[in-house]
C-alpha cells in the first residue's frame, strides 16, 4: 500500500484540494456548466471580496479608472464595504419606503450610466425582499454585452424562485455570475462556504487564477455530506416562515413601529419613536440578544435587523421589545 506526503503544504494538502475540485465538479453539473465555470470559496464574504478586488484592479489597470458599480440600496454592508474599499464609483438606487425596489427606475440607471458591473442581491440584504423572477430577467435583458451582472443569491428564499441554473442559461450572450453560500441554506454558517458560478469563459479564467486554495477540510467534508439534503434547506425555510408569522402578528398591534415583511433569513424593523438602535443594540445584548442597529449598516437609527435564527429567538426579542417600550 502507498500513499503520497506532500513535503510543501501538508499531509491533508492534496486530499483538501481534491475535495475542493470535486465539489466544484458536482456543483458546475447540476448548473450545465463545466468545472473552471464554478469557484469554491469562504462564502459570501469571500466571494465579494474577491469579485470586487479582482475586477477593481483589472479596470484600474486596463482603462486607467476606476470600477463603476450599480445597485439598490440599501444592501447586504460587506457588499456595500467592499465597493468602498476597492474605491469604485457606486451608483446606489434607493429602494421605496416600504423598501420595494422599482425596476423601471433601476433599468433605467442601467441604461444611463453605463456601468460595469450592475449586482442584484436577491433576497435582498437587510430586508429579507427578493426580487421577482420576471425583474431579474428584465435586468440581465438590460445590461450591455460588456456589463456584468453579479447575481448574489447568498440568501435563502422561501418563495418559488427561478433555478441558478436556468437564469445562467437563458442569457448566454450576457455576462452572468451567481453568488452562492451554504451557510444561510445548510446550516454552514460557522465553516464558511460559498461559490461563484458564471456563464462566461473569459470571467471563469480571469477569477480562477485568482482562486484561493486555502480551504478549511473540515468544512469541505460537511458540505460534501449535506450538500445535497434538501430536508435541511426545506427545514430552514420552514423556519424562517414561522418566524415570519411571529413578527406580523405582533406588529399588527402597533401602530408607531413597523415589521417589513421577509422572505429570507433576515428582516428590518422600524422602532418606535423615541428609542433608536444604538439604544435597543445594548438593551438586547444584556438580555442575551444580538441584533445589529441600522446605524452600522448604512440604514440610520431609526432601524435594526433581526437574524431569523429561531421561532424561540423571535419570540425572546419581541417580549423584550415589549418591556422595552
Amino acid at each position: 500500500m502507498s500513499f503520497l506526503i506532500d513535503l510543501n503544504y501538508g499531509e491533508n494538502y492534496k486530499e483538501e484540494i481534491d475535495l475542493k475540485h470535486k465539489l466544484e465538479n458536482k456543483i458546475a453539473k447540476k448548473l450545465g456548466l463545466n468545472k473552471k465555470q464554478v469557484l469554491l470559496n469562504y462564502g459570501a464574504n469571500s466571494n465579494l471580496l474577491l469579485f470586487f478586488s479582482a475586477f477593481s484592479a483589472e479596470t484600474l489597470f486596463r482603462k486607467k479608472r476606476r470600477l463603476k458599480v450599480l445597485l439598490d440600496t440599501p444592501n447586504y454592508f460587506f457588499t456595500l464595504h467592499q465597493i468602498k474599499e476597492w474605491h469604485t464609483n457606486q451608483i446606489g438606487i434607493k429602494r421605496d419606503s416600504d423598501f420595494n425596489l422599482s425596476i423601471p427606475k433601476f433599468i433605467e440607471a442601467i441604461k444611463k450610466s453605463n456601468p460595469d458591473i450592475v449586482v442584484v442581491t436577491t433576497p435582498n440584504n437587510p430586508t429579507g425582499k427578493p426580487v421577482k423572477d420576471d425583474d431579474i430577467l428584465k435586468i440581465i435583458q438590460s445590461t450591455k454585452k460588456e456589463t456584468i451582472a453579479l447575481i448574489d443569491r447568498s440568501c435563502l428564499n422561501t418563495l418559488p424562485a427561478i433555478s441558478s441554473k436556468d437564469i445562467l442559461s437563458k442569457f448566454k450572450n450576457k455576462k452572468l455570475v451567481i453568488a452562492h453560500s451554504f451557510s444561510k441554506s445548510h446550516n454552514m454558517s460557522d465553516q464558511r462556504v460559498g461559490y461563484l458560478a458564471t456563464n462566461n469563459e473569459e470571467i471563469s479564467k480571469f477569477l480562477y487564477r485568482k482562486a484561493d486554495l486555502n480551504h478549511n477540510l473540515n468544512a469541505l467534508q460537511n458540505l460534501e455530506k449535506v450538500i445535497d439534503n434538501n430536508k435541511l434547506v426545506n427545514e430552514n425555510k420552514k423556519r424562517i416562515r414561522e418566524c415570519n408569522k411571529i413578527l406580523k402578528k405582533a406588529f399588527l398591534k402597533f401602530r408607531d413601529a413597523t415589521y417589513y415583511e421577509s422572505f429570507s433569513n433576515f428582516a428590518v424593523i422600524k422602532l418606535h419613536p423615541n428609542i433608536d438602535s444604538v439604544f435597543v443594540e445594548e438593551y438586547m445584548k444584556k438580555k442575551n440578544i444580538l441584533v445589529m442597529g441600522g446605524h452600522r449598516i448604512g440604514l440610520g437609527k431609526e432601524y435594526i435587523r433581526l437574524h431569523m435564527s429561531s421561532e424561540e429567538g423571535i419570540n425572546k426579542f419581541m417580549g423584550n421589545y415589549k418591556k422595552l417600550i
